[in-house]
């Protein structure tokens, strides 16, 4: 039977260095001239820089409308970005444009969509704002990033804040954090991780991993060895120390004090010598003592842990 809770100390995760990639892109919703796309296209790119840490690429060039979710999803893949803010421009009365925003995450979940009428065309940033800062995810915007936890009916909690999102990605605060990971089966899975910025990071239970199951084993396995080594130094320190203790006495063996005048006895200087020695030999004894002592409480100690943390 195995433990309830196991702390297992590493967790397998797959971080993403680098934020990740937008796409910035224009469609043609009827009657759209170059100028006014080229207007909007760079609206749409400077919003993206302010409100996301994403890498923005703008992507040239005038392209037909693509309503349906699958043709946008062929149109980021071309472009190879994990992210894509698409705009659908259609003239209306002069001066203004009927803007439809749709941000499409490239590794799923349903494309949103919010659309900006009469957006004036003298102030498009300002107009498009409100719109394209609904649509971002909150994993993307600056300062934050997101954990990705594959594992079924697994809990997350972050800093020992249970965390719950409606969406695949738990978006949380770029830097380091405590991530523990409560399993369906009542195993924990413990680590210290870093969240990059505008990035996700993916987080895999060593159990479902054949790698993650050879490491943890192999980690118990050094463990153990580790406290069989330091009990072992230990012990023989512990055995130098009676060693030293017996040749101490040894070396004032002999010595005889001056208790009267018709026994002999010895010299001041001689036996001021074995009083020296004795007591080096009595020092010595007393480090290797405390260090043995020391050293094998350490390695019952961890073979200990290590007995608790294994299978029963």
């Amino acid at each position: 039977m195995k433990t309830l809770l196991r702390l297992l100390p590493l967790l397998v995760a797959l971080p993403v260095s680098a934020a990740e990639r937008l796409a910035v892109r224009v469609l043609d919703g009827g009657g759209l001239g170059s100028t006014e796309a080229q207007l909007v296209l760079g609206a749409g790119a400077e919003l993206a820089r302010e409100l996301t840490a994403l890498t923005v690429s703008p992507v040239s060039g005038l392209s037909r409308k693509c309503g349906d979710e699958a043709c946008l999803r062929a149109m980021l893949s071309e472009v190879k970005a994990e992210q894509g803010l698409f705009l659908t421009v259609t003239p209306a009365r002069k001066g203004t444009v009927d803007v439809e925003a749709t941000w499409v995450d490239g590794a799923g979940g349903a494309a949103v969509r919010r659309r900006v009428p009469g957006a004036s065309t003298a102030d498009l940033k300002g107009a498009l704002r409100p719109g394209v800062a609904a649509l971002v995810p909150g994993f993307v915007r600056k300062g934050w990033g997101g954990l990705v936890v594959e594992a079924d009916a697994a809990r997350l909690r972050v800093d020992g804040r249970a965390q719950t999102s409606s969406g695949p990605v738990v978006p949380v605060t770029a830097g380091p954090h405590e991530v523990d990971l409560l399993l369906p089966s009542g195993e924990a899975a413990l680590s210290r991780e870093w969240v990059p910025e505008g990035a996700r990071l993916r987080l895999t239970p060593p159990g479902q991993t054949a790698g993650g199951v050879m490491g943890t084993a192999a980690r118990g396995k050094g463990l153990r060895v580790a406290s069989y080594v330091t009990f072992s130094v230990g012990a023989v320190a512990l055995a130098g120390s009676l060693v030293a203790g017996g040749l101490s006495r040894n070396a004032i063996k002999g010595v005889e004090p001056c208790m009267d005048a018709g026994r002999m006895c010895s010299r001041f200087p001689e036996a001021q010598a074995a009083y020296d020695k004795s007591d080096r030999y009595a020092r010595t004894g007393n480090v290797l003592l405390g260090a043995g002592g020391g050293l094998s409480a350490v390695g019952v100690g961890l073979f200990v842990f290590d007995l608790v943390s294994s299978d029963d």
